[in-house]
């Protein structure tokens, strides 16, 4: 099973241009240019999550979850919080117990179309989590 990092990584898209900047700021063709920036950012941004602290993963979740609502993209969303469920701890059942109803009410929400709900939830989880943990 993947962990949240991993979902993550392949959640973002590897598109770049095929061209580059010189020093001298003209513009250069790199042949097959595209394919390798794109492989550099990847192993970038996957050497970047992979260094996330537990605590920096869920804030990340919160925020591809958000930004997936915003965009209109409910599968990276569901995705997302489905993430955050497994995350959860439920050795502090009241709070876990409270969190996976609301992480459920968000997915319901975006099943049924209603992503600026789901966002409007989410978006109050993160600022909890962003005090409570003083990122």
């Amino acid at each position: 099973m993947e962990t949240a990092a991993q979902q993550m990584i392949g959640s973002y898209s590897t598109a770049a241009p095929d061209k580059a900047i010189s020093a001298d700021n003209a513009v250069v063709m790199i042949p097959g240019g595209q394919e390798a920036l794109a492989l550099a950012a990847n192993a970038y941004r996957k050497e970047h999550l992979l260094n996330l602290t537990p605590v920096q993963v869920i804030k990340k979740l919160y925020d591809t979850a958000i930004l997936a609502c915003k965009k209109n993209n409910a599968p990276l969303a569901q995705r997302a919080i489905t993430q955050l469920i497994l995350g959860l701890n439920f050795d502090y059942e009241e709070m876990a117990v409270g969190l996976f109803g609301l992480y459920q009410y968000s997915k319901e929400c975006i099943r049924k179309g209603d992503n600026a709900g789901a966002a409007a939830v989410l978006e109050e989880l993160r600022s909890a989590w962003i005090q409570a943990f003083h990122l």
